[in-house]
């Protein structure tokens, strides 16, 4: 097949699109298909993929006025793809869903979408235009949300094919409106470049925080990750520090809560890090990964820390459920608890056995979740349209 494969955010960005596209991407080009992709990047940031085995097109971020930059990106966007898709078979959309949506359209490419969370209400949440949880806001019907979802919905409600990476994301997309038959759940697997475990370089951390009880928790800097609650948390154990990796628009409010708290020698704000030195922090430095958001798809970093056996404090939403067993490879707390989250932080935090124990289920459990079986997956859905 010739795949056109677009991403919203590629190497050198952080997250799980990040990380699932070039892997995927690759795989796909090494089973014999002609795969390109088209991602966007900053002027000033290279991109770390250096020859990879498909095409990567990229387009510059638009960085002009605050309020054109969206629409400029979008002309960028739709433009790249449109030269692309003149050659493939089908649209594999992971990101810029409007542009490609709309080529999809104009030149009858089939298109299988990939949704990985919902937008809309993270949109609307981070905005303060909503304060209802994910689940109760599939019911909300008010004008403004109606248009804000019919935005976010679009593309996959004109696919032949939507792919969710967990049970939960294929029961809220279903309430989209999109028929049953055409929704394929596809667990995701932690794809890991070909590199001897022991030589992911590290990040050079400040003398304290390689003592006591370390804690990692990475993702972006936005109000449904609550990483606010982590460091309140973190202030109510002694002899434990944070490493919080991502950047997002929290960044500033979580700088000044650390200050107020008196947490700065305890609490590292890193920023968005290259993926090898996540991937550096989980092997050599965790103790303990913490996830303490209200809403999650199927998070990325979960499989990154189970395959490194790094034990997991998360909340019971989403996606998380179908990753972390209770008691077995993780801990699982409610959310909105920060009592739960305190509790289940100190008990591995006295418990050296407990952690070994996690660690090693963890390491079975990411079995679940191979590459071979994600890849003979999607590959089956992208022939069948």
């Amino acid at each position: 097949m010739r795949i056109l494969i677009t991403a919203g955010i590629f190497p050198p960005d952080v997250g799980g699109p990040a990380t699932y596209v070039p892997a995927v991407a690759a795989a796909l080009a090494v089973r014999g298909h002609q795969v390109a992709v088209v991602a966007p990047q900053e002027r000033s940031a290279p991109c770390p993929v250096v020859n990879p085995p498909y095409r990567l097109v990229r387009f510059y971020r638009a960085r002009f006025l605050r309020y054109a930059n969206f629409f400029v990106e979008l002309w960028r966007a739709w433009v790249t793809i449109l030269r692309a898709a003149r050659t493939c078979d089908t649209v594999f959309v992971n990101g810029l869903s409007l542009p490609a949506t709309l080529v999809g359209h104009l030149t009858g490419k089939p298109m299988v979408v990939k949704v990985v969370g919902d937008e809309a209400w993270e949109l609307a949440h981070a905005r303060g235009w909503t304060t209802l949880n994910l689940d109760r806001f599939q019911g909300a019907h008010s004008g403004w949300l109606r248009v804000l979802k019919w935005w976010y919905y679009l593309a996959a409600r004109r696919a032949r094919a939507v792919i969710v990476p967990s049970r939960y994301l294929a029961y809220i997309v279903e309430g989209w409106g999109i028929p049953h038959n055409q929704i394929h759940m596809v667990y995701n697997a932690f794809l890991l470049p070909e590199q001897p475990e022991g030589q992911w370089p590290d990040v050079e951390l400040p003398l304290p925080f390689y003592q006591g009880f370390r804690l990692v928790t990475v993702g972006r800097l936005v109000p449904h990750k609550c990483i606010d609650t982590i460091i309140a948390t973190l202030g109510r154990m002694k002899d434990a520090t944070l490493v919080v990796v991502g950047d997002g628009p929290q960044r500033p409010a979580l700088q000044a809560l650390v200050q107020q708290l008196g947490l700065a020698d305890r609490v590292l704000l890193a920023g968005s890090l290259p993926q090898q030195q996540v991937w550096g922090l989980l092997a050599h430095y965790a103790d303990v990964l913490v996830l303490n958001s209200i809403y999650e798809g199927l998070p990325h970093v979960l499989l990154e820390a189970a395959y490194w056996g790094v034990p997991v404090v998360a909340t019971a939403v989403g996606g998380t459920r179908e990753v972390v067993r209770d008691g077995e490879t993780g801990i699982l707390v409610s959310p909105d608890s920060p009592d739960g989250l305190l509790a289940a932080l100190q008990r591995l935090q006295a418990d050296i056995g407990l952690r070994h124990f996690l660690s090693a289920n963890t390491r079975r459990g990411v079995t679940r979740f191979s590459a071979e079986r994600m890849v003979e997956e999607t590959e089956r859905i992208l022939e069948g349209v």
